[in-house]
């Protein structure tokens, strides 16, 4: 009986950034400090709207800060991760249910606030509406850098924060995109992820992405969150990714209903035929040889499915 093999889509192409000069890191003058982020504007005049409902014992340690084209509303700065996530309960009782930590420094939650419980206001904000603060292309390479440090060092927060801040700059990269959604996906952050998808009406690989990250981690929300895209996408690929969700819970009759359905959505995907291959394997089903071999044929030995698929090919015999 085949055994989880490998979780075999999409890894080479969510954390290939795209090629980007990095110039010599400088290092960083700002204090690390942390905040809870309540939520999220496009405009100033509906953040400070929303904020002046902000509970009184919320308001006195919040306020409204410039974060790329947006305007955010964080309680708190905290050095310690630790002790601002003591903090987050509180936030979600009292109302802020989709609240998160955000990792920052010293200097942006000074120079970047805008507006406080006391009414102070930053003059130039409410004159000019397009205020995206400029990155220059070395900035740019140092947190991409930043952030692919923060990934393999297992700080996931960390990277995602720095892509965050170079998707806020006006740093339109695809890679970036899939990338951030991966990682929204193993934290489970739905409601983050969800507004970057639907600003691209659902183009391109963001669910993919978010749902990879969500099954890797083992997201108990991942089949909730999903279950509207599912039966809509075409490619199968989220009908896989389901079965492998449900693989990974010991519910194989579900798994493999989904890598059945993936595979008739699209079987001219290799992955969908390995998946269902391996899903009739696990059953002891004689299908599965078929399936291998059909899988084979679409494909060559730099493949990387190709030893793998030859290897349990040959142990299946006549």
């Amino acid at each position: 009986m085949i055994k989880l093999l490998i979780f075999f889509i999409f890894a080479s192409v969510l954390y290939s950034s795209e090629a980007i000069g990095i110039g010599e890191e400088q290092k960083d003058q700002n204090t690390t400090v942390y905040s809870i982020q309540l939520f999220t504007f496009k405009s100033l005049q509906g953040a400070k709207i929303f904020f002046d409902k902000t509970p009184q014992n919320l308001k006195d340690k919040a306020a409204l800060y410039k974060s790329g084209d947006y305007i955010v509303g964080r309680y708190g700065e905290e050095s310690s991760y630790e002790e601002m996530k003591q903090s987050l309960q509180k936030i979600h009782e009292a109302g802020y249910a989709d609240a998160f930590v955000v990792k920052t420094n010293s200097f942006n939650m000074k120079n970047n606030k805008i507006f406080t419980g006391a009414g102070k206001t930053k003059k130039e904000i409410t004159q000019n509406k397009n205020i995206t603060p400029s990155i220059s292309k070395h900035n740019k390479s140092d947190l991409l850098l930043k952030a692919q440090r923060a990934y393999q060092s297992g700080d996931e927060m960390g990277a995602a924060f720095y892509f965050e801040m170079l998707l806020n700059s006006g740093y339109e990269n695809q890679k970036i995109k899939n990338n951030l959604c991966y990682l929204y996906g193993k934290s489970g952050a739905w409601p983050q992820a969800k507004e970057l998808i639907e600003s691209e009406r659902y183009k391109g690989k963001l669910i993919y992405a978010y749902a990879y990250g969500a099954v890797e981690s083992n997201q108990d929300s991942y089949y909730d969150d999903m279950l509207p895209y599912i039966s809509a996408d075409d490619s199968g690929r989220l009908m896989m990714l389901s079965g492998y969700y449900f693989e990974k819970r010991d519910d194989m009759q579900r798994a493999l209903s989904f890598y059945k359905i993936a595979y008739e959505k699209n079987p001219n995907d290799i992955y969908n035929i390995f998946a269902y291959a391996r899903a009739l394997d696990i059953e002891q089903n004689e299908k599965a040889k078929s399936l291998y071999l059909e899988a084979l044929n679409k494909i060559d030995a730099s493949h990387q499915l190709y030893a793998i698929i030859k290897k349990r090919f040959n142990e299946l015999g006549e």
